[in-house]
């Protein structure tokens, strides 16, 4: 099941979103979460976590905000998914956390919102351009 090419990882795929986004003039941000740190921060970070909690962050919040004039677009980017030799796409690797599918659920009900988990820059582009209709 040998891979036919190499793909981008998830930030990768989320910087061409951005540079994309910044060359339409589309009105973004990312919403970035920073890592928990390394275990000999484990301390450290599990304070800082529980003041981030304080001051309201939240799990699942979609990684990347996009405004067009009469929605909001909330994206989960994950990479896209590798094609193998036998032409399937693997989605090894690829999690989508119950925090992320609640808070797409969430998002989604609001009349003015849009939000979806993209595989991929092509993905998320392409749901910005439908959205932009």
């Amino acid at each position: 099941m040998a891979l036919k090419a190499n793909y981008a990882t998830e930030a990768q795929e989320q910087e061409k979103l951005i540079r994309w986004l910044q060359i339409k003039k589309i009105f973004h941000w990312a919403n970035v979460q920073e890592n928990q740190g390394s275990f000999l921060n484990r301390k450290v970070a599990m304070i800082q976590a529980v003041k981030a909690k304080k001051m309201g962050k939240v799990r699942g919040l979609p990684d990347v905000t996009v405004m067009l004039p009469d929605k909001m677009l909330f994206i989960e980017m994950k990479r896209a998914p590798k094609i193998l030799m036998s032409g399937k796409k693997s989605m090894a690797g690829i999690n989508v956390s119950d925090h992320q599918k609640e808070f797409i659920k969430r998002l989604s009900a609001f009349d003015y919102c849009a939000a979806k988990v993209c595989y991929g820059f092509i993905e998320s582009r392409d749901f910005i351009i439908e959205n932009m209709k």
